[in-house]
């Protein structure tokens, strides 16, 4: 009686085990894709829409030896209630270096993505964000990771998505 108690408890914790795996994101796991692709988190849904190379941005320049980059970005909420969201919650990144990555130019207009935000539920918007890249750079990704507190107050970490794209 004992070994079939055991053998059923370890079963039901290997499905436990599964279901928690299984429910950090919506699509299943991290992933990657193109420009264009629709990425679903465990809070929101996010497609790079365009991708765009340019000397200047409504009256904005890079510093000497960049080019800027402007990325058309959608979010929609479908978590179910208000989320509260950031400018860096994306990270635009390229190359293997520690320094291959950027953080949006703060917000100067209406159309870039706020420092801060909230996105009310079943709301979809798409911003603007604008990064300074390296001249020679053509190979990007926009980045987020899952990273969150559980109901019981512990640090989470989710899954990894990775809009990838060329601009020339």
């Amino acid at each position: 009686m004992k070994t079939i108690t055991k053998k059923i408890s370890i079963v039901l914790a290997v499905l436990l085990i599964m279901l928690a795996l299984g429910a950090c994101s919506k699509d299943g796991g991290g992933t990657d894709g193109d420009l264009g692709r629709t990425f679903s988190t465990l809070f929101f849904d996010y497609t790079v829409v365009s991708a765009e190379r340019t000397a200047e941005y409504d009256g904005h320049t890079p510093a000497d030896g960049k080019d800027l980059l402007v990325l058309s970005v959608k979010v929609k909420n479908d978590f179910g209630s208000t989320l509260p969201m950031y400018d860096t919650d994306f990270q635009l990144q390229w190359g293997e270096g520690d320094e291959d990555f950027a953080w949006a130019v703060d917000a100067f207009n209406d159309k870039m993505m706020p420092l801060e935000w909230e996105l009310e539920d079943k709301k979809e918007i798409t911003y603007d964000m604008l990064f300074e890249v390296p001249k020679d750079q053509k190979n990007f990704s926009l980045v987020y990771l899952e990273e969150y507190t559980d109901k019981d107050g512990n640090e989470k970490t989710g899954d990894f998505y990775s809009a990838n794209f060329t601009v020339e």
